[in-house]
């Protein structure tokens, strides 16, 4: 689930709201129609914008068929697995409890010293602003991004845009490349 959530970007509910008919492994995509709320799944996302598809890299997609090659093709695709209560809808509040919070307080990462460090205690949002931070980057367009997250607003999604570190190194690169740039005569 949190590589899916990292590299597709899905807001939590697309996430556990997922089902199995709606990945297309074939072509490595999958089609975000339904969401998990509070109230169980709901058809229609967040909004018109939301609904949408969504491209899945191929080592994101070799794990994803490993989790779903036994499951229903009407399943969803993440529920719960404890016993005697498996294969109920994830509740936004007990997965982060029971999962998410544990499961980040066991992570460890490398730090710049080489060293092994604790993860930060990031929500599980974070994977949704991590994955628009590799894509933009990676030089994706904050258009490109707009559309995988399913914002409505470009607004949204320009919080986004003072994550390219180089920039601005970009920009003067394109106007050194220009044959005849604009002067003023002393």
């Amino acid at each position: 689930m949190c590589l899916l959530g990292f590299y597709t970007g899905l807001r939590w509910g697309e996430l556990s709201g997922l089902h199995r008919h709606r990945i297309d492994t074939r072509r490595s995509r999958l089609f975000v129609v339904e969401v998990n709320t509070k109230s169980g799944i709901k058809e229609y996302p967040k909004s018109s914008k939301s609904r949408r598809e969504v491209p899945l890299p191929h080592h994101v997609l070799e794990a994803l068929e490993r989790h779903i090659h036994r499951l229903d093709r009407d399943a969803v695709v993440f529920t719960t697995i404890t016993k005697g209560r498996s294969g109920r809808l994830l509740a936004d509040s007990n997965w982060r409890r029971q999962t998410w919070w544990p499961a980040v307080e066991a992570a460890y990462h490398f730090g710049d010293d080489g060293e092994l460090q604790l993860v930060p205690h990031y929500p599980p949002h974070s994977m949704r602003h991590t994955c628009a931070s590799w894509l933009v980057q990676k030089g994706v367009s904050l258009y490109e991004v707009q559309h995988l997250l399913g914002h409505e607003s470009f607004q949204t999604t320009q919080r986004y845009a003072h994550l390219q570190p180089d920039a601005h190194k970009a920009v003067l690169g394109a106007w050194e490349r220009m044959e005849t740039p604009l002067t003023i005569v002393a």
